[in-house]
């Protein structure tokens, strides 16, 4: 016979890394009339009796038998993986039900059993989750954070993506820790390179642990010295610019920034300090810039700026639209404000100043900077031409250098910042 109830509480059940219930746990498991969760759980309590929910995708259909069970008065157990409210489905059941009409029982998460299994510390070991993304920046905010990460996967996000992705960075010093089937008879653990992660094939279930080796004290940071930077024939926004810069940018901790005609990638890397959940495409042509930028981002631990090879605007293509640009090189370029020369077929190409403010978030801002004249008539008139209110701070600094055992000031080339807010309504 049904147990009829007022407004039951759903039961959430965190049954750990494969461990079992104890009494009163089992007790209101057995006495539930709906049984929620992933049809390999459900398989674990087939002996019992009472309707099944698989919950699969899309989760609302199960949401929705849920709320019906309960509606109807019936017991509803859900069966979780692990802590259902670490990374699990308590999350959208909070969103659905309420916090009020859930009780929660946790569980062993897998990251706290992988860390008991290794013998590694967990109390600052960053959690992220790629499950169901595209984007990997949650991974490459917390290694640039800490240095290392425990990583929830998917079907797509594999051991073997994520050894891709620190190749990339050329992290190859990387250590993986891969812990398949954890709490299952057929655990396995093994620690890896991102190379041979790259090469082999993992169990869906499995949970990443991953650290940098080589660059565990390389943070973003502001104010490094210029000599700090690797750069190709000496091109950098030198420092008291630089800060300018990123000042004028006025960055949000979640941003997704350009820094366009990037050179070194200085601006774009010291910015990231002031965008922990950020992004930063960094765009340059030239081959050996490119190169210097992934060396940069390397010995700074920049992790979520990506280098762009390309020349702009049409390095532009693919890249997702932008919260804020920096335009360091480029401005003095034939073109490079309003349309370029037609081609052959008669069509002007967009500048990249252009293509950069038409792709800008409404109510973003964009900073150029340029030393000549001629360059920042042509930026004032785009932006007066577009109707966004504009500034100009000239940035003119002298810098200590030795003579005759004392110091005199050195002075730098006067730098323009033009700085532009494109309308909410745009």
């Amino acid at each position: 016979m049904k147990n009829r109830l007022t407004d039951p509480l759903i039961e959430v059940l965190g049954l750990g890394m494969g461990s079992s219930l104890n009494r009163a746990e089992m007790e209101r498991l057995v006495s539930a009339d709906v049984l929620a969760g992933g049809a390999r759980l459900l398989a674990r309590f087939a002996h019992l009796p009472g309707e099944r929910i698989v919950v699969g995708s899309p989760l609302s259909e199960a949401l929705e038998r849920m709320a019906k069970a309960r509606a109807e008065g019936l017991r509803v157990a859900v069966l979780a993986d692990g802590d259902p409210l670490f990374y699990g489905i308590g999350t959208r059941l909070v969103e659905h039900f309420g916090a009020d009409a859930l009780h929660f029982t946790p569980g062993i998460t897998a990251v706290q059993a992988a860390c008991a299994r290794l013998g590694l510390t967990w109390n600052d070991l960053a959690a992220v989750s790629l499950h169901g993304r595209d984007d990997p920046g949650p991974l490459l905010a917390a290694l640039a954070a800490s240095g290392r990460a425990a990583v929830y996967t998917d079907q797509v996000n594999t051991p073997s993506a994520i050894g891709m992705l620190l190749l990339e960075y050329s992290l190859d010093d990387a250590v993986l820790w891969v812990c398949e089937n954890l709490g299952g008879p057929e655990e396995r653990l093994r620690r890896l390179s991102p190379a041979e992660a790259a090469r082999e094939e993992f169990a869906p279930l499995n949970l990443v642990i991953v650290q940098i080796a080589s660059a565990s004290d390389a943070r973003p940071m502001l104010g490094r010295p210029d000599d700090f930077y690797h750069r190709h024939d000496g091109l950098i926004t030198k420092g008291p610019a630089r800060a300018c810069s990123v000042a004028a940018l006025r960055l949000t901790p979640d941003a997704v920034l350009w820094d366009v005609g990037a050179g070194c990638g200085s601006v774009g890397i010291e910015a990231l300090a002031l965008m922990p959940r950020g992004r930063v495409f960094a765009v340059e042509r030239d081959p050996e810039r490119h190169q210097a930028i992934k060396e940069n981002i390397r010995r700074s631990g920049a992790w979520l700026v990506k280098a762009v090879k390309g020349a702009a605007p049409e390095a532009f293509v693919g890249l997702p639209d932008p919260d804020r640009v920096f335009v360091g090189g480029s401005l003095g370029n034939p073109g490079a404000v309003g349309a370029a020369k037609a081609p052959a077929s008669g069509k002007a190409k967009p500048g990249a100043l252009a293509e950069a403010c038409r792709r800008l978030k409404p109510g973003g801002r964009i900073v150029a900077n340029t030393v000549l004249l001629g360059s920042l008539h042509a930026a004032l008139e785009h932006f007066q031409a577009l109707g966004w209110p504009v500034e100009v701070t000239q940035v003119q600094a002298g810098v200590s250098a030795p003579l005759a055992g004392d110091l005199r000031l050195s002075a730098q080339n006067p730098i323009f910042i033009v700085a532009a807010d494109k309308p909410s309504s745009s």
